[in-house]
């Protein structure tokens, strides 16, 4: 039986593009002996949380049943508390940030039917990017460039890709996989662009928290009343675990919208979830946890950067100004892809290709982990890298 035309013609191929990244790292990170391809920082511990015996107490007398199926009401207060302007109608939480770019893709795609057109920042985390390809629209990639020594991204290039078919413009900010932040200027230079043909931007601000210096990055929240705010708190809070994401909305309104579409994925975040998330997102409790991812990214950003020079003559690198991950730029004639599968089967170490972020020549490693796990895995990519002299 041929298929239905208006499924094919709406979802695409019935074959899903697999994500190659995470089925990459689903495949490999309990088999490896060191696993530097995960981008956040050493996970907390669930008693990092709970510093009372009360909370202990909470804890384990907790009935597990269902959740608020859009997060309850005081997670959602802790949630809006970052975002000046909103209340928790503003916002929807969700099973982990995946939950969240997953849903505001297919609203964006199902409720815009006459704008198939996505323009993606590149590189990126390809999530975004891939749901809209397997939901039959046209991915229309916008770069960062490496100009100077520095990664910049291309605006007047975006002017040229962004229509009357565009339904968004998606970025990653600070950006997975380079640690590249946007500036204030990039941001409303972006928006400016959507808001000339009513076009939404979705902004990807998982790794906001997680700066090396300065202050926090600026978020895209409030700049104009189309923008999407994803995140969660697998990345600069070290708490993947609890697979607790949200979507920040421009109104109540579109937050009920994308409400509806969760009804049809994870219906509600775990409980013990919501909990625990809402004691994290307190803002004395959020300023420990973001302090320490700081000084976690600081101070193993040093070792991996005089490691990374050590290599001068097979590799370079801009320094990432935000997150634990760090986009090397591999000596010509390497095949990344090549290399870190070696690198797996040989030394018993996963990183991420290039090939993975459309960015063939790099590689990312992750330095988030504890020193001590970091330096010995550092060892034997090393190792490998001798035979490539």
């Amino acid at each position: 039986m041929a298929p239905c035309p208006f499924v094919a013609q709406v979802f695409g191929p019935m074959k899903l593009e697999r994500f190659e990244l995470e089925r990459n790292q689903s495949e490999w990170e309990h088999h490896v002996d060191y696993n530097l391809s995960e981008s956040g920082v050493e996970p907390l511990h669930i008693r990092d949380l709970l510093d009372t015996k009360e909370l202990k107490d909470q804890l384990l007398d907790m009935q597990l049943g269902y959740s608020q199926t859009n997060g309850t009401v005081p997670l959602r207060q802790a949630i809006s508390y970052h975002y000046p302007g909103t209340t928790h109608e503003h916002i929807l939480a969700t099973t982990g940030g995946a939950e969240g770019n997953f849903v505001v893709t297919w609203w964006l795609r199902h409720e815009n039917p006459d704008r198939d057109e996505l323009v993606f920042l590149v590189p990126n985390y390809m999530q975004i990017g891939g749901i809209w390809k397997n939901l039959g629209g046209k991915l229309i990639p916008f770069k960062l460039e490496m100009v100077d020594g520095e990664w910049v991204p291309d605006l007047e290039g975006l002017r040229a890709k962004v229509s009357e078919k565009t339904a968004a413009i998606a970025i990653c900010t600070p950006n997975n996989p380079t640690g590249k932040l946007l500036s204030e200027e990039d941001l409303k230079t972006i928006v400016d662009v959507a808001a000339e043909h009513g076009a939404w931007v979705v902004s990807d601000e998982i790794y906001r928290g997680a700066e090396l210096r300065g202050d926090k990055a600026p978020s895209a929240h409030g700049l104009y009343d189309k923008v999407l705010v994803t995140s969660s708190l697998s990345k600069a809070y070290g708490l993947p675990g609890l697979r607790l994401g949200w979507v920040v909305c421009p109104s109540p309104e579109v937050a009920h919208e994308l409400w509806t579409y969760t009804d049809y994925t994870t219906i509600c975040p775990a409980k013990t979830s919501d909990w625990l998330a809402t004691l994290a997102l307190q803002p004395d409790v959020q300023t420990k946890i973001e302090k320490r991812t700081r000084k976690v990214v600081s101070e193993n950003w040093a070792i991996l950067e005089k490691w990374i020079d050590s290599h001068s003559d097979l590799m370079s690198a801009t320094a990432p100004e935000a997150a634990a991950i760090c986009f090397i730029k591999m000596k010509d004639g390497i095949d990344t892809a090549d290399f870190t599968m070696r690198l797996k089967e040989e030394k018993s170490v996963l990183i991420p290709p290039g090939e993975h972020f459309e960015m063939p020549g790099f590689i990312r490693i992750g330095f988030g982990s504890e020193k001590e796990y970091l330096e010995p895995a550092l060892e034997r990519i090393s190792e490998l890298l001798d035979a490539y002299r």
